[in-house]
């Protein structure tokens, strides 16, 4: 059992488009030490690879620590607050912002030397490193920097604040999962409407659409703008007037990666 994590660049070919290409590796060199050197390799991960300009980090191989679940939430939330101070100085030289989607899962992988005689790389492979991938782009349709998969909830609840989101079918799969996003602390106003959200999942769940209307309104009104609390308000209004079938589960099935 490990953690998987896997950052993408949401905006980044806008960001190509910008730069001249001794630029663009600069700036993406600079970008990686925040996120890798700064971030994932003091939180005990291992950088797996790169693919383009996505990072794939492990946690819990090659050593195993009994952290490794904590320890993956905690490195996505501070890769979302070091590229704070990145944009930061970004905007400064005039560039573009570097915007983020990071998934985290956990589950059982295949671990090992994978490739020819030639050529081999340690990494992993398997559904859980592929529904990673997927919930790292799911944040752009939620509007979220974090989602984790269900899997990764049930070992940091205890410790740390999450919101459930939605449940899904990712591309490719049938069956749904709940993901959630996650923070280390939520102020006053976020603790109350994250509490009014997550009550007003239940009573969607439960088919009670109207009731979970209220709630997510009332998420609303504490976090003004919310995009997860309106598309769900408007879900469960809709819902309200014209009920789903009997056969319905709460799965939204995503069409695209």
């Amino acid at each position: 059992m490990l953690s998987v994590l896997f950052c993408d660049i949401p905006n980044f070919p806008a960001i190509a488009e910008s730069m001249s290409p001794d630029e663009l590796v600069n700036t993406l060199n600079r970008y990686f030490s925040v996120m890798v050197d700064d971030t994932i390799i003091p939180r005990h991960g291992t950088p797996d690879k790169y693919i383009e300009y996505a990072i794939m980090a492990l946690f819990g191989a090659p050593v195993k620590r009994d952290d490794d679940a904590l320890s993956s939430v905690l490195a996505g939330i501070e890769m979302t607050e070091a590229l704070v101070d990145f944009n930061t100085r970004q905007k400064a030289a005039g560039r573009i912002p570097f915007a983020v989607g990071i998934g985290i899962n956990y589950g059982v992988v295949t671990v090992g030397n994978i490739g020819t005689e030639k050529k081999m790389d340690y990494t992993v492979i398997g559904d859980m490193v592929n529904l990673a991938s997927r919930l790292s782009g799911l944040t752009k349709a939620y509007h979220q920097q974090l989602i984790i998969s269900d899997s990764l909830h049930l070992k940091v609840k205890d410790e740390l604040p999450c919101r459930l989101l939605d449940s899904v079918a990712v591309k490719g799969k049938k069956k749904g999962i709940r993901i959630y996003t996650v923070k280390k602390a939520l102020s006053l106003k976020e603790k109350e409407a994250w509490g009014q959200h997550n009550m007003g999942m239940a009573e969607y769940y439960d088919r009670n659409f109207k009731q979970a209307a209220d709630y997510f309104s009332k998420a609303l009104s504490l976090l003004p703008g919310d995009e997860v609390a309106a598309m769900l308000k408007e879900r469960s209004l809709r819902f309200a007037k014209a009920p789903p079938p009997e056969t319905w589960d709460g799965v939204e099935v995503m069409k695209t990666k």
